[in-house]
């Protein structure tokens, strides 16, 4: 059976620590846009494939790729609201390599396994008239050559000012959806913009953007409206900043998006 959908994207052991610097808990769970996103869709019924190694130490339930590596490690602080990225450890992640041909409608992937890595699978996406869908993190990955290879890209504030450096800079085949935190989210194309503001704000903002992008991929293959979608977007994140951790978060939300 084929898949709706094809991830390329992360897996990172996530340790998120709450409270101060003396904190009051921590969390260890399995995360990374590509991994959360996969249970994010998983949750909805979406049919789907995935790409991504993990190393020989990872503890969690089998997924993607293992290798002779140590897998990627994510280190954040919540508290009051706030994330503070502490580190981010590829690992693994590095080690995805393309290994032949998918069989989906829709290839969804972040830049977290590498730029040359995701030029790969899209252009094999696109040979085949997949759908390409992008959220450009880590965004010192982008380069401009990869405009042509998108069809929808997700962005958050930063990521967009990187892409589209200047007004009118954003070629007319491309969709936009716009994680524009707790000023909710946007949709562009062609001129023509969409916003939505954010309902409700929860104290655990890590996780949001990616079940931002589950609704977005989930309304695509559905085929709801843009304002349909990006409503929806907008709430899943809502949703996630309530629930603490990653992955949890983006499960729980994606309960609420069907």
């Amino acid at each position: 059976m084929s898949e709706q959908v094809h991830i390329l994207g992360g897996i990172f052991r996530d340790f998120i620590f709450y409270g101060k610097v003396h904190a009051s808990s921590i969390l260890e769970i399995p995360g990374g846009t590509g991994y959360n996103v996969y249970k994010g869709l998983i949750e909805l019924g979406i049919d789907v494939g995935f790409s991504g190694s993990v190393g020989l130490d990872w503890p969690f339930e089998p997924i993607g790729k293992k290798v002779n590596a140590k897998t990627g490690i994510f280190v954040a602080r919540e508290s009051h609201g706030k994330v503070e990225t502490i580190a981010v450890y590829r690992g693994a992640n590095l080690l995805t390599a393309f290994e032949g041909g998918f069989d989906s409608n829709i290839l969804f992937a972040s830049l977290e396994c590498g730029g040359e890595t995701f030029k790969e699978y899209a252009s094999y996406a696109k040979q085949k008239r997949d759908l390409v869908i992008l959220d450009p993190s880590p965004v010192f990955e982008w380069r401009r050559e990869y405009i042509e290879l998108c069809d929808v890209i997700l962005p958050n504030k930063v990521e967009y000012e990187t892409i589209f450096d200047r007004p009118g800079n954003i070629p007319r085949n491309i969709e936009i959806f716009e994680k524009m935190g707790e000023e909710g989210g946007i949709y562009i194309r062609n001129g023509t913009s969409y916003h939505f503001q954010l309902d409700k704000k929860g104290r655990f903002p890590l996780g949001c953007g990616d079940a931002f992008d589950v609704a977005v991929l989930y309304g695509i293959s559905k085929h709801h409206s843009p304002k349909e979608i990006l409503k929806k977007a907008v709430y899943a994140g809502s949703s996630a900043s309530l629930i603490k951790g990653s992955s949890t978060a983006v499960v729980k939300a994606a309960e609420k998006i069907a």
